[in-house]
Formats: structure tokens, sequence, C-alpha cells
């Protein structure tokens, strides 16, 4: 390579280099002066021209060593203003690259978060925090008195940390895997019932808190083993299960039923949630979007948890399917109603390769 260039935007902000390191230099110590100087490239030295020139989109430094335009200012000139007509195209892809990057971060965060935050939750539930922080110096004999008093719930939430941490790790590879250009998934036979079951454990007893009764299908289709990449299923079933805690109706059925449809096998789990209106069944799963009742129920969220199901659900070539009012019944409590609605995971085109266990 001949031609160099080093761009900025209007703010200064680092846009896009190609510079050999040791003539980065070069821009910093910039002066009006297209004369031909020397650089060293490869320990190999040559007559070189630095120009500079910008536009609405920013700064662009052009460096070059090809005889043509070193040796003929008009060429070089011409170089300099055909160099500044990538700052736009360039711009856009910086931009682009940065909302996605920004996007894919806020997402990690968001999944992180939760999971810590129910993580702590558990742990101070069974040691308050006040407790601990008021007695500084005795921290090690409470925490013994706790484990003493309370064998059960100290066994349960460890268990429940464990699962936490599992979860975490498993976040952690995913989002490791979708940032490659090519995500890369493995998938290996799994009892659709046990990967399910697996899961639903951590959840179980947040749905006996507000009294949802949660019935797990054991007909001939449960049985089914398919293959599938269980890391990124992991992080599909999670948050349809927290979303299920945070937007169905205390003291309901929760069903998850087990379906072989033609050329596809699905997981249908119906519930009693806040009513979705006909415009909304395609927003949902929009990055960002919240429904009014949902917003009225968890002011705190932001909208990233239905968005991520269908994104980690492509890694097993998987859609879902929300269909709202699937039965008459509606409950209304406060200002929010609650309504029969359905989520199918379908996974499409495996009946090749599904099999009884």
């Amino acid at each position: 390579m001949n031609t160099y260039y080093y761009a900025l935007k209007n703010d200064g902000e680092y846009l896009f280099d190609n510079f050999p390191d040791n003539l980065k230099y070069l821009v910093n110590s910039y002066t009006e002066n297209s004369k031909p100087f020397e650089v060293k490239i490869n320990a190999e030295t040559k007559l070189a021209r630095l120009g500079k020139k910008n536009n609405s989109y920013g700064t662009i430094y052009t460096l070059t060593t090809e005889s043509k335009y070193v040796n003929r200012l008009k060429l070089f000139r011409e170089l300099i203003e055909i160099s500044v007509l990538s700052l736009g195209p360039l711009s856009k892809f910086h931009l682009d690259i940065k909302e996605k990057h920004s996007i894919n971060i806020e997402e990690f965060i968001h999944n992180i978060t939760s999971l810590n935050s129910y993580s702590i939750q558990d742990l101070f539930a069974l040691i308050p925090q006040k407790t601990l922080s008021e007695n500084i110096n005795k921290q090690k004999e409470i925490i013994k008195n706790f484990i003493v008093e309370k064998p059960n719930v100290t066994v349960d939430t460890l268990l429940k940390l464990i699962k936490y941490n599992l979860a975490m790790k498993v976040e952690f590879s995913v989002f490791e895997r979708t940032q490659k250009p090519i995500s890369v998934v493995k998938k290996i036979p799994h009892s659709i019932r046990g990967i399910l079951l697996s899961i639903l454990q951590i959840f179980i007893d947040d749905f006996e808190k507000i009294r949802i009764e949660v019935s797990l299908d054991a007909g001939q289709a449960s049985e089914r083993r398919i293959e599938i990449d269980d890391d990124s299923f992991f992080v599909s079933l999670f948050y349809l299960l927290e979303n299920s805690l945070k937007y169905c109706c205390p003291n309901t059925k929760y069903k998850i039923i087990f379906k072989e449809e033609n050329d596809c096998f699905s997981i249908l789990f119906i519930m009693i949630s806040i009513r979705i209106e006909n415009h909304e069944i395609n927003k949902l799963t929009t990055f960002g979007y919240r429904s009014d009742s949902a917003k009225q129920i968890n002011t705190q969220g932001k909208g990233i948890g239905m968005y991520r199901i269908i994104k980690t659900l492509k890694l097993n070539n998987a859609v879902l399917e929300i269909t709202p009012r699937i039965n008459d019944f509606t409950r209304k409590v406060g200002n929010i109603t609650y309504e029969a609605n359905q989520f199918k995971i379908k996974f499409l085109g495996q009946n090749d390769w599904f099999k009884t266990n």
C-alpha cells in the first residue's frame, strides 16, 4: 500500500486510519506544506506528500508515497479532493457501528443487571443487609447463626445463587458469540422437557409467591429430544419467564405445552397477562418498545427483554409467535386489564431430527 488515510469527525472524534504507526505523529504536527518529504516505511526511506481536507463531516489526512502523486502536485491535489468524499460514507458507517455496539452493550448490561438483582434480593432475604452493616465486627457470627437457624432457607438460597451465576455464565457466552460476524452455535440433542425444567426451577419460587400455578405438559411431545444450542435457548427462555413474572396476573394458571406441528416443534406458554392490543403484536419484540400497561406495572423497564428473546431464538432457527385473547377470559385489577395470551416458540424445519427418548 502506498496511500494512507487518517479521518476525524468535526468534533475531533476518531473515525478511521491506516497510517503506519511510526507516522501517526504527522497528523498532530501537520502544517500546510504540500512539498515532498522523506518518510521511513518498513525500514525503507521514501519520498511522500501529506495533505489535509475538511468538509461538513470532518477532516481527512492523506499520505502517499506513490510516485505519480509525489512528482505531480496537480494529481496530488486531485487525490486530496477525491479522498475527502469518503468522509460521508465513513461517518455513516461509524455511526451505524456505534449504534449497534451501544444496543448490544445495553442488552448485555440489562441482562446481567437483572440476574445480579435476583441474586442480591435472595441473599438479603436470607441475611438482611441492615443486620450486617449494623454489626460490622460480628458479621461472621451473624452469618453462622442464620445458617444454623435457617438451614433449609440457606440451602435454597445457595442453590438459587448457583443457578443465577450459571445464567450469568451463559449470558457472557451468548454475548461473546453474537458479537462475532458469524454467530457460533453448538447444537446437540437435548430433552426438551429437561432443558425447560432446568430454567423453570430458577423462577418457580417467584411464581409461587404471586400464587401462579405452573403446569408442565406431560404428553408424548414432551418426551422429544431436539437439537439446540442450549446456551442461547437458556437466554431465550430466561427472559420469556422473567417477563411472564412481571406481567402475569397473580392467582392464575400458567400452562406450558409441547406440540408437534407438521415440520416444526413448538412450545406454548399460555398465561393470564396484561392485555395486548392488536397493533402491539409486532411492536412487542422491537428494541425499546413498552406498552402503556407495561409502563404502569414496571416503570424501570427498558423494553429489551422481548427483543432479546427473538434475537437469541434466531440462533436456534426458532421464532416467537404471539396470540392475544386465545379465549374469553378477562380480569380487571385497578387500571390494568388481564387476558388469556399465548406465546409460542416455534422451531422451524426440524421434523427430520427430533427423536423420542
